[in-house]
């Protein structure tokens, strides 16, 4: 009946999506599995695959709607009032905050190998291009920069340190002689500061 009800109302595939964001997070998404989650579900094991043709699909959509997500927030940091350099650092915070909030959607989006099998002419792909060229933009405005060439060298380093920290975070690698009597709030201003670089007329 419950398998009936979900295509009745053509929502499985956005069922199995978000059983299988619930999932990543409680359990990884290495152990993923498109048995269980048909049978968290209530429906046959084979129903997934009308939707999914394997696990790796399923993950790609999930990582689809982490980029989604992230872009969201990433749009709503930059709406905030103040300069282009105030936006540049809240779009920074917002990509932390997604990080820590979300750790087992930012691994499979970030850490899975998703990524290096993603072309941009695949779904994944563009939302990956579409999030690197909305942040590439607002750094451009902060740093109030005309050559492509110093842009996308900043942008690179700005990456590396955001995700770098995050994963130092993440996985619990910031001891506390490495901290020393930094609090939460200026050891992420000052990663947020490396990331962003120096801005004109600061």
């Amino acid at each position: 009946m419950n398998e009936t009800r979900a295509y009745h109302h053509g929502n499985l595939r956005q069922s199995l999506i978000d059983a299988a964001l619930e999932a990543v997070e409680q359990q990884g998404y290495q152990a993923l599995s498109l048995r269980d989650l048909a049978q968290v579900l209530e429906v046959s094991r084979g129903a997934p695959y009308r939707h999914f043709a394997d696990r790796d699909a399923l993950l790609r959509a999930c990582a689809c709607e982490g980029f989604r997500r992230l872009l969201d927030a990433h749009d709503k940091a930059t709406q905030e009032t103040g300069t282009a350099g105030d936006r540049a650092q809240a779009a920074c915070r917002a990509f932390l905050a997604f990080a820590e909030a979300q750790p087992g959607l930012f691994l499979l989006m970030y850490d899975s190998g998703l990524l290096q099998q993603a072309e941009d002419e695949d779904e994944l792909g563009a939302l990956l291009h579409q999030v690197y060229s909305g942040i590439a933009t607002t750094l451009r405005e902060a740093l109030e920069e005309t050559d492509d060439d110093r842009l996308q060298g900043r942008l690179i380093a700005m990456w590396s340190t955001l995700y770098g920290y995050a994963r130092l975070r993440q996985s619990n690698m910031l001891k506390s002689y490495m901290l020393g009597a930094l609090s939460r709030e200026q050891t992420e201003a000052a990663v947020i500061a490396a990331a962003v670089g120096p801005l004109p007329g600061r």
